[in-house]
């Protein structure tokens, strides 16, 4: 298109509709994360401009158009205090889109537009990278593609059938280009997406304090903690806890962490006994710094980013996990501890508020006054649970001032945090160290992927309680009143309740739909969102590529692309030279050519166009400026329209054999 053609008006409804759906579709994945009123200027932007030009609506003039980019400019500041950055550089830029669609008049605002709009949705991975995010933009690329196909050239639109095929033509000869250069681009140390997507808000999960009913809301999210792929061998539902955050401080009601303070050696005070468990977790962000890790880790991936603290949780270094997590680790369940204590430290783990929870402190009292070591203690504790009237449920009753005695002895409903916090209590007013680990029990296992999946309803709180010459030892006082809640690994049996997945439970395809999109899910974040250095090594490695320097892997990228890219060319050189072999319009155009040659207008230069070359005969023989012109425009249209009456073929024929022009004097 010539540049006097970009700036004629364009703004008919059918453009201006393709141009407001490719607008309003790729700034579409970004909406969720906008406040509503950016999506809200857009569709006014667009409501206006189509108004205009159906109904004749007054648009606004330059000078109202300077004011509402100032104030939406402002706007944007106001709202995000700042212009940079992912979230108020997505809202200034679809800002502008929107202002720029109410006024776009040329082919230039439109093709403007479409650019910005390629960049939206490639800018839409930032947001969200999952297998429906990227069906959904790979279909919008083809639908962007062939508006530019339709409001790039001039005249009438043709119909979106041709259109449609010749963009995914386009699009399937840039496929081989896209392939080599993801799988042989030299990748970058972890995730190649630095940025977090804005779907991590509201899947935090566990945080770093606990009080009751905290986890029971977790209880009744279906939203995956993370994933597990084991190697080897499976261990038993009754081994499947996945530590997380150990809570030490309590002031009455709330435990919560001292925060994770780094101890070198902190594996040499385990003893590791029987097998070791191989796996790998592929955990979901959570903008928070903690690796779970089945209890308890030995040996973990990529030592410099991930550390045992030292209440032996494993731990991010460098930054908050906000983007898909992979590693890999090796745990033994069978072990002990052999940590000592010293007077501070053992008068730490046995801290309690001045006062508070009088009975609880009492019964702990009479206890350790009636028994003779602190195991008799603690299976005096776990008799209560299991003897006495206590149910697990996932809607307790609220709990006042004193949480321990009013569970214990009132209400004996709660989840697993009041089962535990209870339990600690009772510990340390007899005496004995006890702190609460929170972490994940259980995980169900996926059939079609071989891997288990742990949900946040699987979120559980126990207690580790620390004794001589034994070391950190965990027990469980919600295995004593809800075995199965440890059994079978899942929320438990919730009497009048329905436990996770319970809506699913009684529609067996349904579960196994869910299950196979899981799968689907897991396998394109391993292979796809996961692809770094480590997979890309061993892919080529298996084609005989040993050691690839990043050196090389540019020379084979850059290499194969030269490659791909002539072959390309040279088909499509074959396939135009074929076509316009028997192209009959092209023939009776160069006929034409032939013709104003002998009147001496000067031969056409490589790379002039039609209209260009048409342009400058008319300007050189002006008697014959009509018919020029006519044969001209009757060619371009049996060249890019379907001529399916082959009225203009004879059109064109008749044309240039009655042009007869007379030499330039």
């Amino acid at each position: 298109m010539t540049a006097a053609a970009l700036q004629m008006p364009a703004d008919t409804p059918d453009r201006l509709l393709w141009t407001a759906g490719i607008a309003a579709g790729a700034t579409l994945p970004h909406w969720p994360t906008l406040p509503i009123w950016v999506p809200g200027l857009l569709c006014l932007s667009i409501a206006w401009r189509l108004g205009g030009a159906i109904f004749g609506w007054p648009l606004p003039q330059t000078l109202a158009r300077i004011v509402l980019a100032i104030l939406a400019f402002g706007a944007v500041l106001f709202q995000y205090q700042t212009i940079n950055g992912l979230a108020a550089g997505t809202a200034l830029l679809i800002v502008m889109v929107a202002l720029k669609y109410l006024e776009s008049r040329t082919a230039r605002d439109q093709l403007v537009l479409i650019i910005i709009a390629y960049f939206l949705l490639f800018a839409s991975l930032l947001v969200d990278r999952g297998v429906l995010m990227v069906l959904y933009l790979l279909g919008f690329v083809w639908f962007t593609t062939v508006g530019l196909l339709q409001l790039g050239r001039h005249g009438p639109l043709l119909g979106n059938r041709d259109m449609a095929r010749q963009a995914a033509r386009l699009l399937l000869q840039a496929l081989p280009i896209m392939l080599i250069l993801f799988l042989l681009f030299p990748r970058l140390p972890g995730p190649l997406w630095g940025i977090p997507g804005a779907n991590m808000s509201g899947r935090s999960g566990l945080s770093d304090s606990m009080s009751p009913g905290d986890i029971t809301e977790l209880g009744l999210s279906d939203a995956v903690a993370f994933r597990v792929d084991f190697y080897d061998r499976t261990p038993g539902p009754d081994q499947l806890y996945w530590r997380g955050p150990v809570l030490s401080v309590f002031n009455g009601r709330t435990w919560s962490t001292d925060g994770p303070g780094m101890r070198p050696g902190m594996t040499e005070l385990v003893e590791y006994r029987g097998e070791p468990i191989d796996y790998r977790v592929m955990l979901e962000p959570h903008d928070r710094r903690w690796v779970f890790a089945l209890d308890m880790p030995a040996q973990w991936s990529d030592g410099r980013d991930i550390r045992m603290e030292n209440h032996y949780q494993l731990v991010r270094t460098r930054r908050p996990i906000r983007s898909l997590f992979d590693y890999e680790v090796t745990s033994y369940p069978d072990y002990s501890t052999r940590e000592t204590l010293n007077e501070r430290v053992r008068e730490y783990y046995l801290r309690l508020p001045a006062d508070g929870n009088p009975e609880s402190r009492a019964l702990a009292e009479r206890w350790r006054a009636q028994s003779s070591s602190e195991r008799e203690i603690i299976a005096k504790a776990l008799d209560i649970f299991r003897t006495e009237q206590f149910f697990y449920t996932l809607t307790p009753p609220a709990l006042g001032a004193n949480p321990a005695d009013e569970f214990l002895f009132q209400t004996r409903e709660g989840f697993c945090e009041h089962y535990s916090s209870a339990f600690t209590v009772l510990m340390r007013a007899a005496g004995i160290p006890a702190r609460v680990v929170t972490g994940y029990q259980g995980g169900e296992l996926n059939p079609l992927g071989e891997y288990y999946i742990i949900y946040q309803s699987n979120a559980h709180a126990w207690t580790e309680v620390w004794l001589e010459d034994e070391g950190w030892i965990r027990v469980d006082p919600t295995a004593a009143v809800a075995p199965d809640r440890i059994s079978s690994g899942l929320s438990g049996r919730l009497s009048s309740e329905q436990a996770r997945g319970g809506a699913l439970a009684g529609i067996p395809w349904l579960r196994q739909a869910v299950l196979a999109w899981d799968a689907a899910h897991t396998y394109w974040n391993a292979w796809v969102i996961g692809y770094g250095p480590e997979l890309q090594r061993a892919l080529l490695e298996a084609l005989g590529i040993s050691r690839p320097h990043w050196t090389k892997l540019v020379t084979l990228a850059a290499g194969a692309m030269l490659i791909i890219s002539a072959l390309l060319t040279l088909y499509l050189s074959w396939s135009y030279r074929r076509i316009g072999a028997r192209d009959r319009s092209a023939a009776l155009f160069r006929q034409f050519v032939r013709k104003l040659e002998r009147a001496r207008v000067a031969p056409r230069a490589t790379g002039e166009g039609p209209l260009d070359y048409g342009s400058r005969a008319a300007a050189t023989l002006p008697d014959c400026a009509e018919e020029i012109d006519a044969i001209t425009r009757t060619y371009l249209q049996l060249r890019y329209e379907p001529d399916d009456g082959r009225t203009a073929l004879a059109t064109l024929k008749r044309l240039v054999r009655a042009f007869k022009p007379a030499p330039v004097t």
